[in-house]
Parts: C-alpha cells; sequence; structure tokens
C-alpha cells in the first residue's frame, strides 16, 4: 500500500474540503502517510491543485455508490470514512491508527471512530452504549443480535472490507449499508474498539438545503428497505459483491434528476 490511510467519502460540498483536509493534516500529523480519496458531482477547488495525496473521481450516482468508488480507489493500508460537512479533530486519527499498530489489534477488528453531530458543529459526545445496536429502538430487528454494534465511522484495513464487499448499494445513502457493513463484519468475528476521543464533528440539518435528497431517500427508501431485510435472520451474510455499485444508477435523480 502506498499510504498508512485513506480517508474516503462521497462529496459534494467543494467549498468544504480544503477545511476537510487541512483537518485531516492535524488529525494524522507528521507520522503517517495518508490520502483523501472523494467521488461527487463538482470539480475540486484550486486548492488541490498541487495535493499529491488527493484523489477525485467525478460521478453523478448516489452517495453509496460514490463511497463504493473511492473504496476501489484507495491505496491505503486502513481506511475510514466520513462526511464532508464534517471536519477531524487533532491528533485523533493518529490515535485510532496507533490503536490498530500498539494494541495489536487483529486483520477484521475495527475502531469506532466516534464522531458527533449537530446544528452548525453543536453534537455532544454520546457514551459507548450509544454505538449498541439495540439501543435504538429502530435497530431491535430479528437479523440484529442485542450485542451487535452500529459503526457510522470505523477504521478498519483496507483489504478486510474490500473482502467483505464494502457497503450495499442498494441502498442509496451510506447510513443504513454501514449498519450492514458492520453486522457483516461482526458475524465474521470482527472485534470492536472505541476511539478514545471524538473524531470527526459534522454539522446536522437533515431537513434543509442540500441534506434534503439524503434524508427523503432515508425516510421513503433506504430505512423501509432495511427493516424488510432485517426481519428475517440471516446469519450466513458476510460477504457481498464488491462491485455491486455497477448496478446501481448512474445518475441519483433525488439530487439531479435528469439533467445529466
Amino acid at each position: 500500500m502506498n499510504y498508512k490511510l485513506s480517508i474516503c467519502l462521497p462529496a459534494h460540498r467543494a467549498y468544504l474540503w480544503e477545511r476537510l483536509y487541512r483537518s485531516i493534516r492535524s488529525s494524522v500529523g507528521e507520522e503517517y502517510s495518508w490520502e483523501l480519496v472523494l467521488v461527487g458531482p463538482n470539480d475540486p477547488p484550486p486548492f488541490f491543485e498541487d495535493k499529491t495525496n488527493f484523489k477525485y473521481f467525478k460521478d453523478y450516482g448516489s452517495p453509496s455508490r460514490a463511497f463504493q468508488i473511492s473504496l476501489m480507489l484507495a491505496e491505503g493500508e486502513l481506511v475510514t470514512w466520513a462526511s464532508d460537512d464534517g471536519f477531524y479533530t487533532e491528533n485523533s486519527l493518529s490515535e485510532c491508527i496507533k490503536m490498530h499498530d500498539e494494541q495489536d489489534l487483529g486483520f477484521k477488528d475495527i475502531v469506532i471512530a466516534r464522531h458527533v453531530e449537530g446544528r452548525n458543529h453543536t453534537g455532544k459526545q454520546e457514551p459507548n452504549e450509544f454505538w449498541r445496536a439495540w439501543h435504538h429502538p429502530t435497530l431491535r430487528l430479528p437479523a440484529i443480535p442485542d450485542d451487535f454494534y452500529i459503526v457510522l465511522n470505523g477504521m478498519v484495513k483496507l483489504e478486510y472490507l474490500r473482502e467483505l464487499g464494502g457497503i450495499d448499494c442498494v441502498y442509496e445513502n451510506y447510513n443504513m449499508n454501514l449498519h450492514d457493513l458492520a453486522f457483516r463484519a461482526q458475524r465474521c468475528g470482527s472485534k470492536i474498539y472505541f476511539s478514545p476521543t471524538t473524531v470527526l464533528n459534522c454539522d446536522w440539518n437533515p431537513d434543509e438545503g442540500d441534506h434534503k435528497p439524503v434524508a427523503t431517500a432515508h425516510k421513503e427508501h433506504d430505512y423501509p428497505l432495511f427493516v424488510k431485510n432485517m426481519s428475517v435472520p440471516h446469519p450466513d451474510r458476510v460477504d457481498i459483491d464488491f462491485f455491486n455499485w455497477t448496478k446501481s444508477d448512474k445518475i441519483w435523480k433525488r439530487r439531479f434528476g435528469d439533467k445529466k
């Protein structure tokens, strides 16, 4: 691998990418190499013209499709993911990397990179119990064991994530399929660890502005499909086709309509 860490995400808020990049630099520090891999519809600003650890691929598909493509382009030993309305806290990514290296985490083990979200970045850190699936009544479903955890932001070996097939792009946003990914990983033997500090701080206004298509996709498609899929136990569901993103629409109509 060419980098210690790949930060991969679907992205369309180009005006926020410089802040994201600078926050990664302060969060990883000087000890580890890293790359930022963005996939989305908008061209990078001039700030990135001389950044050799930055990759961008143009795509008009759903956030899930974009994220899966970013995993395909990544070259890190470890991978983490985010939202482009967020920023990383100082030294927090370095601490997660050290957990993998110095605590002898296994090939399949995952660090929950704990994040906060709230309007104008005012979110507060939740206790570790928040990340247990059954902490949330909406996730108390037959296919989800009561001791499984959700991993909305994590750090894991890229090779292992690809072996699992990444996320299932039958879901439009990358949220419910991150739950599915975490459950598949835990069925496969992954152990879950927690970052010592808050890693990522995200904005949160789901029913306003450019968040609306994501909120609509969750309400009208992703969550109902998730409930349907998780209503019957399927203990053998572990790995999926990594290239399942090729079956998703090339243009995400909730955001782009029929214009492209």
